[in-house]
């Protein structure tokens, strides 16, 4: 904590004197672009904020839990886990900016765009993690439930869900950081409200110090997001 704030401290600093050889327009320093911060801090910001909560909330349940479901039905048959496994190794390499080109093309521009290329980019990378975690199962648990037949979903319940969950916060530090990510880029490129929309917004009258008051915004944002969706990770592994 005290190694954050010293790095927060140095920044700060090191911002201050670049604005001052710099001309204001191009870089407001850290004071004015606090005092744009706070004048900016209304109804319309909340509102902002709350449509990308829950563009990022939806999209990103939908890709765990699809995820999870490939990760169960892989260790049903092993052709279907071996098929999952190349084609979530393919779709990683492909760019994020390539699904939303893609769906900019075949859908529009607007949340069902940002939706889909944020699972697109999630998905792979969360089968593999959850694939990851599944093989190192333990093998004499596996053998016993195959000589006494045991039914699949009973594994599914008793077995590979539990194992998932024990990994269930290094799967979300590695996915959740990618889906804000991409969120903030989809909404840039084709969002029409968002915290990523209003950046083009800020950007296009040239107000630096509103897109770095709103850049400050976006950094925010996403840390309590991700302080929200981690209580919501700890109450699950509870419940289970």
């Amino acid at each position: 904590m005290k190694l954050r704030l010293s790095l927060i401290i140095i920044f700060l600093i090191i911002w201050q004197v670049a604005s001052l050889f710099v001309e204001s327009y191009l870089l407001p320093s850290p004071i004015k672009t606090l005092n744009t911060l706070l004048r900016l801090a209304d109804q319309q910001l909340i509102i902002t904020v709350t449509q990308s909560f829950l563009r990022l909330f939806v999209a990103y349940l939908f890709s765990m839990l699809l995820s999870f479901i490939l990760g169960f039905l892989s260790q049903k048959w092993k052709l279907f886990h071996e098929a999952i496994e190349i084609i979530s190794s393919s779709m990683l390499k492909v760019p994020n900016i390539a699904y939303l080109t893609f769906f900019m093309l075949f859908v529009g521009i607007g949340t069902p765009t940002i939706f889909f290329t944020i699972s697109f980019s999630v998905i792979p990378t969360a089968t593999l993690a959850i694939l990851a975690t599944l093989k190192q199962s333990d093998k004499n648990i596996i053998e016993i439930s195959d000589i006494f037949k045991v039914p699949f979903y009973r594994r599914v319940i008793y077995f590979y869900t539990p194992t998932i969950i024990t990994s269930l916060p290094s799967i979300f530090n590695l996915t959740f950081s990618l889906a804000f990510k991409v969120m903030i880029m989809a909404e840039f490129i084709a969002g029409m409200n968002g915290l990523g929309y209003k950046l083009v917004e800020k950007k296009a009258s040239f107000n630096m110090d509103e897109v770095l008051a709103y850049i400050i915004v976006i950094v925010i944002s996403g840390v309590l997001f991700q302080k929200i969706l981690e209580l919501l990770v700890m109450r699950i592994k509870r419940w289970i």
